[in-house]
């Protein structure tokens, strides 16, 4: 029976700054690496938009991200390959009842040094080519059908942009490969069927190969970065209720698209923010293409992932050219279809040890946000497993037992 010092299931970009933090704090263990997908980050990692704020409700969000923008700012220095990092910035708007709520964050963001502007209509009109925040130009049975309003003000996350999550994922696992003397070893193709569990210790997996060959495999510790699967692993461990995460897999697509007045299009596009704006659409340059999302509501717990045209043509667009008309030129060029682990009760990433089992680690319920909180969560979950305290960041408050406890982290701006 073969033995590691450390399983990671996952082969994202959560599980590749795990262990390439822990091999830089000086990890000397050995560790195996299993993820169901035929290369690394060929999950939920490749599937995100990108995006990277720190404007957020929660002070743990607002550190890690904090933290995250500036490693992902100096990643081609430190890893030797770029993540296509872009210090473009978000830009979120709002309608009155909304905006009036905003100046009680100001406090919360001064004291995390988040670094922001409060933007008037004029300003956000300028940010964006073609947008035009009155609705004076719309037809008032649409604004009625739609429930437009007048967006009124806008914040301006000076520091936020977007990045390549796949490529920093793969910039990870390079580094871990090829820069320290006991590499991971990666098995792609795998499937976790379990964790085994033995007097209430984690103490391996039970994987399956490709061709369908089962293996015991012991560990000193088991990490699940394994996103909305979780619970899945979790109940074939056989685990109870109780056990369980609050997290449920949800459909988010992503659409491609042209730029808005093609073939003439505005030459300031490709310096646009991410931008939020009605309805919870939003948008950012990607590689000369705009890239275009929106939740639906009330998406159901499946793993369905089916890309769906039609969503994109009355859900996204139709609005979208009501905010800013020339976006009735945005064809559509391709799109997909990803998951979220969304965490139903605070949108917050549940991360650390699993109080109900010793030496079991989890790394997951990011709820959309794991992409641009992984660089920092990495780093400290590293700092767990080699010195036994968070060194970093504390990130005592996202503890898998605050959910028992009473003691949610309640994140409320979330897209």
């Amino acid at each position: 029976m073969r033995k590691f010092d450390l399983i990671v299931v996952g082969a994202g970009i959560s599980s590749g700054s795990l262990i390439y933090n822990l091999l830089k704090l000086g990890f000397k263990g050995s560790i195996l690496v299993l993820d169901r997908g035929d290369k690394i980050a060929s999950g939920p990692t490749a599937f995100s938009a990108g995006g990277f704020r720190n404007l957020w409700t929660t002070d743990i969000n607002q550190k890690l991200c904090s933290y995250s923008i500036g490693l992902l700012k100096n990643f081609a220095q430190e890893m030797g390959v770029g993540c296509a990092y872009q210090g473009s910035g978000y830009l979120f708007t709002y309608y009155q009842k909304a905006w009036d709520k905003i100046p009680a964050a100001f406090e919360q963001w001064n004291a995390n040094a988040v670094n922001f502007e409060v933007l008037k209509p004029h300003e956000i009109e300028n940010k964006i080519p073609g947008l035009l925040c009155g609705i004076d130009h719309m037809d008032p049975e649409i604004v009625e059908a739609l429930e437009f309003e007048p967006i009124v003000g806008g914040i301006f996350g000076k520091d936020c942009g977007s990045f390549d999550p796949s490529q920093a994922a793969v910039g990870y696992f390079e580094r871990a490969l090829n820069d320290y003397p006991n590499p991971p070893v990666i098995e792609l193709n795998t499937e976790v069927i379990s964790v085994s569990i033995v007097n209430g210790v984690a103490t391996g997996v039970t994987l399956k190969t490709a061709e369908g060959v089962e293996e015991s495999v012991t560990a000193g510790i088991v990490a699940l970065c394994t996103g909305p699967w979780i619970n899945q692993i979790l109940k074939r461990s056989g685990m109870g209720q109780e056990d369980l995460t609050p997290v449920i897999a949800q459909k988010r697509m992503m659409f491609i698209t042209e730029f808005p007045g093609f073939p003439n299009v505005d030459s300031r596009w490709k310096d646009i923010p991410l931008t939020i704006i009605d309805q919870g659409i939003y948008f950012k340059y990607e590689s000369g293409n705009l890239m275009i999302g929106k939740a639906r509501k009330n998406e159901p717990d499946n793993f369905d992932t089916t890309f769906e045209q039609d969503y994109y043509i009355n859900e996204v667009n139709l609005p979208m050219q009501e905010r800013i008309p020339s976006a009735s030129s945005c064809k559509l060029k391709s799109g997909w279809g990803g998951l979220y682990d969304t965490n139903v009760l605070d949108h917050n990433a549940i991360v650390g040890w699993h109080d109900n089992y010793k030496n079991l680690l989890l790394q997951v319920g990011y709820s959309g946000h794991g992409a641009m909180e992984s660089p920092a969560v990495g780093l400290c979950l590293a700092e767990l497993i080699l010195f036994g305290a968070y060194r970093t960041i504390d990130c005592s408050p996202l503890r898998w037992s605050r959910f028992r406890e009473g003691k949610l982290v309640k994140e409320t701006i979330v897209i």
